[in-house]
């Protein structure tokens, strides 16, 4: 069953939630409305929603406004950048709210006053909910910098009693952003008992890094499940998500990282490929090449490569890598690669080097998901697998994926949740 449509908790006094329904109500003294804020914030760019009830159809809930900037994962751009980013894209969907009386003052909001200094945004936002999905966050410390920042950004008073309810302030992996889908899937599955009762589900994100998350019930003190909780779904194990410099296999970078290596690699032993025109190789080679490097030597990725990083011969190539002196820069270049190898593996001429450059990172992502259901004993039929990411924004490689799991170790998914937009889901989750 196929579709298309990411946890540690931190909570604000109550104060915090009253102050910020004040912000929402405009002068002329008509009701404040409710406002949902979720924030995607990835390797490449920050997304966020805000979510609320329409004044049409009965008060549908639906997704008012949307905004982007840049990175806001901390640990490649750094806190202070992180929160401008964050901020930015808050007031960018801000903007774009609809221009109704009850969204006057929201639409006004800034997040003047927050600085470097510890300073603090002097107007609280003028949200009900927070739903802070970022990557980069994998443990303690990395909330412990991140919870008082975000509370700063958002003009929210600090928790003096380190409260994790939630109520106003979630703060966690971006992983945890796509649980939403699972727990849509998992709730109307115990609404229905005849039907193949859901148990959970896989979070798989290949974009710019790569990170497996299982989520099942949440089990209360007493042993109950947590089916009448805001969220009944709990992360109960992950592998992966350590970073480009660790991990990140099946990721765009990983997919930009392996194609250099391999280009670099054929440099190593034949120099140049021999001369192209139009795509079509001529001339002898220096030596006997295998089959993969003659892939190489044929592939159509070779001048967009060169064009990319722009050289004019590929043993330009890893000079013109470590010339990119900003090591976020950096990593995002080498990433940025991976539309190339789509767009060639499957174009409307395949390219058989581009194919294994994917191939690879399938495997990798498989391998990924194989250890955390081995780990914890779950059964892919009972499952969601709920894939977010950029790279699944090409629906070849999905199914090139669920092909390798199939072949590699016999997984057949209850459920394949494909989630384009997580910010958009989990703030409508909040309402």
């Amino acid at each position: 069953m196929e579709h298309t449509t990411s946890p540690i908790d931190t909570a604000t006094p109550a104060e915090a939630h009253a102050e910020s329904h004040q912000a929402t109500r405009p002068v002329n003294g008509a009701a404040p409305r409710e406002l949902y804020l979720c924030i995607d914030g990835g390797g490449t760019k920050t997304s966020v929603s805000i979510a609320g009830k329409s004044l049409e159809n009965g008060g549908e809930v639906k997704i008012l406004g949307t905004g982007q900037h840049r990175s806001s994962n901390h640990t490649g751009v750094g806190l202070e950048q992180a929160m401008v980013s964050i901020g930015e894209a808050t007031l960018d969907a801000l903007r774009r709210l609809p221009d109704e009386a009850e969204l006057t003052c929201a639409k006004s909001w800034t997040y003047e006053g927050y600085g470097a200094a510890h300073g603090r945004a002097i107007q609280p936002a003028p949200f009900a909910r927070i739903w802070a999905g970022l990557s980069g966050v994998d443990g303690p410390e990395d909330l412990r910098v991140l919870r008082p920042a975000l509370a700063s950004l958002f003009g929210l008073p600090p928790s003096p009693h380190g409260d994790e309810d939630g109520l106003v302030l979630r703060v966690t992996n971006d992983c945890d952003l796509l649980s939403s889908a699972i727990e849509r899937v998992y709730k109307t599955s115990q609404s229905s008992p005849d039907d193949v009762q859901c148990q959970g589900g896989i979070v798989l994100i290949a974009g710019t890094g790569s990170i497996a998350t299982a989520f099942g019930p949440k089990t209360l003190p007493d042993g109950n499940s947590g089916a009448g909780q805001s969220y009944v779904l709990e992360a109960v194990g992950r592998m992966g998500g350590y970073g480009y410099l660790l991990g990140d296999e099946g990721s765009a970078y990983y997919v930009g990282h392996q194609t250099i290596k391999d280009l670099l690699g054929f440099v190593d032993r034949h120099q140049e490929p021999r001369s192209e025109k139009d795509g079509q190789v001529a001339g002898t080679s220096r030596k006997p090449m295998g089959a993969h490097d003659t892939a190489i030597e044929r592939s159509s990725l070779l001048g967009p490569v060169r064009a990319h990083f722009q050289i004019d011969r590929l043993a330009n190539l890893m000079a013109a890598v470590y010339a990119i002196a900003a090591e976020h820069e950096r990593k995002l270049k080498i990433a940025e690669l991976s539309r190339l190898v789509m767009h060639a593996a499957f174009g409307a001429q395949p390219d058989a080097f581009a194919r294994t450059i994917l191939e690879r990172a399938g495997e990798r992502l498989s391998e990924l998901v194989r250890d955390l259901c081995a780990l914890h004993e779950l059964k892919p039929p009972q499952m969601v697998l709920c894939l977010g990411g950029g790279m699944w924004s090409y629906p070849q490689f999905k199914l090139l994926v669920l092909d390798i799991m199939r072949t590699q170790w016999d997984a057949h998914w209850g459920w394949v949740e494909t989630i384009d937009q997580p910010d958009q889901l989990a703030a409508i989750s909040l309402v």
